[in-house]
């Protein structure tokens, strides 16, 4: 035995009897201290004190052992009990994540349960859960895995199992190796091709987990074939990007995708959350690009948000953008929200407002919203529309309104209405479906 493996040994003896000591003297205090100590030591013997002789096997018995050490502070177990660790069997953490009473020690002995699966134990710890009933997060988070370890084998066992598992299984799978889940994908077996759609969204979300880029690549790929879907594809890997980097690191993502309807699902997506967190800092990176088409939605969904703060500010924002289909669209949402929270500032500034398309699209978001609380003078408003079109829309939702809420004083208001006898049908029948 050379020297330093005797100096080794030494040092590990020492630090582990200072561990011993330290927990048993019973405080919380105390088994901190040590067990840090304790911690301490290993790490710096896993750094290289050691002999280089050391197995595999080894190493991984250290690595527990400083696992085991950590999970001794846990302030959790103080409070409410042990979790079982995988050295007590894996049977004994399906267990506790399945049937020990408090949700915490559920949720520690699944993660720890998570930890453990190897590729041989896998389909075994699945036999388990199945039989204990397991669903929801825990089905879907042991699926993922078990698709991430084992790849086609365990997708092969999931196409012919009876639980739900398939979907969770190939997001795992596409997450380990998108490659591979990305082959199978192209080539199902023809008894689960009515799956496609969901599979193919599933392989997608896993490789957003890994590569946003090649997920972005791979739904391009997919709508340049002409698939039906790559904007609710698209809309997976944006809701990624939101939750990995935040909005305003996934608007410069989205900013750089292609103009086209695969940017219009993500902008839609990021302007929703954006707007929600700062609307003031969605409104600036939007604004550039308010006179684009693609950009419309984005342009209605941050004034819409925004105006359920601060109405005022949005519908001013807007009225600054240049003139299209988002402004529009973005005038009739504000003022929809508007007239909820006080319609007699935003009925002056209707009044302020020069005939236009802006005005008109403004009073008709007022409008129908309005109708439900004052049907009369939403109906007035809605007659002070210039576009023919919009002015018959807008009173036929007046309209509909005003029979729900008075159905008496609505359908007096209707005969005299000089609408249109299929408009007045439509409206009748539209408040009786309703």
């Amino acid at each position: 035995m050379n020297k330093s493996l005797i100096v080794n040994i030494g040092w590990l003896l020492a630090v582990a009897a200072a561990f011993i000591v330290g927990m048993s003297r019973g405080t919380t205090e105390a088994r901190r201290a040590t067990a840090t100590e304790y911690v301490n030591g290993l790490t710096s013997l896993r750094n290289g004190e050691l002999s280089g002789s050391d197995s595999a096997a080894d190493r991984s018995k250290r690595r527990s052992g400083l696992a085991n050490a950590d999970r001794q502070m846990s302030e959790i177990e103080n409070l409410f009990g042990s979790v079982a660790t995988a050295a007590g069997g894996l049977e004994a953490l399906v267990n506790q994540a399945m049937k020990d009473p408090n949700p915490l020690n559920r949720r520690l002995a699944f993660a720890r349960l998570l930890e453990s699966l190897t590729p041989e134990n896998a389909e075994s710890v699945r036999t388990q859960l199945v039989a204990l009933g397991a669903e929801g997060d825990q089905w879907r988070d042991f699926c993922y895995a078990w698709g991430a370890l084992s790849g086609k084998a365990a997708v092969d066992l999931a196409m012919n199992s009876r639980e739900r598992d398939l979907a969770d299984t190939m997001t795992g799978w596409a997450a380990a190796n998108p490659t591979e889940a990305m082959a199978l994908l192209q080539n199902l077996p023809e008894e689960i091709n009515g799956q496609r759609d969901e599979l193919t969204a599933s392989v997608i979300a896993g490789i957003s987990h890994k590569d946003r880029a090649m997920a972005t690549d791979m739904i391009a790929k997919l709508a340049a074939e002409g698939y039906g879907r790559a904007n609710q594809l698209m809309d997976i890997v944006a809701r990624q990007a939101l939750r990995t980097d935040g909005p305003e690191a996934a608007a410069v993502w989205a900013d750089s995708l292609p103009n086209g309807t695969l940017k219009v699902a993500a902008m839609d997506r990021i302007a929703d959350a954006y707007s929600r967190k700062d609307p003031v800092a969605a409104a600036n990176w939007a604004q550039s690009q308010a006179a684009e088409p693609y950009a419309a939605r984005t342009i209605e969904q941050i004034g819409r948000r925004w105006a359920e703060q601060d109405p005022v500010s949005a519908v001013g924002w807007l009225e600054n953008l240049p003139a299209g289909n988002g402004q529009i669209s973005g005038l009739r949402s504000a003022f929809g929200d508007w007239e909820d929270r006080d319609p007699a500032a935003a009925s002056q500034h209707l009044m302020a407002m020069p005939q236009s398309p802006q005005r008109d699209s403004a009073i008709s978001g007022f409008s129908m919203g309005y109708a439900w609380q004052n049907p009369q003078a939403a109906i007035t408003w809605a007659q002070d529309i210039s576009d023919p079109t919009l002015r018959q829309t807008t009173l036929t939702r007046a309209g509909e309104a005003y029979l729900r809420t008075d159905p008496v004083a609505g359908q007096a208001w209707l005969q005299s209405s000089g609408l249109p006898a299929e408009t007045q049908q439509q409206i009748i029948n539209s408040s009786t479906r309703r």
